[in-house]
């Protein structure tokens, strides 16, 4: 996370949960980041992380540049594990060339 933070990302997580269980499930896991709660799945599906054939979100990121444009939407369920490839593809485009 620190590193993440310090090639200056902003993370947040966005869960289709209600604000309670979204608040409930940041403070379980012990999270550092906001949970932010989407219940109709607008914000999710609008970035193209709606699960494949499902009604809920699937896990994954996005990572969008400073100017609002979005460089990289994965689906990736142990995006935890690939930590390394996302710093590498904030590198890039903190340095402009791209992701």
């Amino acid at each position: 996370m620190g590193r993440l933070r310090s090639l200056g990302a902003e993370v947040f997580a966005i869960s289709k949960d209600g604000t309670d269980d979204a608040r409930r499930m940041a403070t379980d896991l012990g999270l550092d980041f906001p949970v932010l709660s989407d219940p109709s799945m607008e914000v999710i599906d609008r970035y193209g992380m709606k699960g494949a054939g499902m009604p809920m979100a699937d896990m994954g990121y996005v990572l969008i540049d400073a100017s609002g444009r979005l460089r990289v939407r994965k689906i990736d369920r142990q995006f935890g594990d690939h930590a390394g490839v996302l710093v590498q593809e904030l590198g890039r485009i903190a340095q402009g060339k791209g992701a």
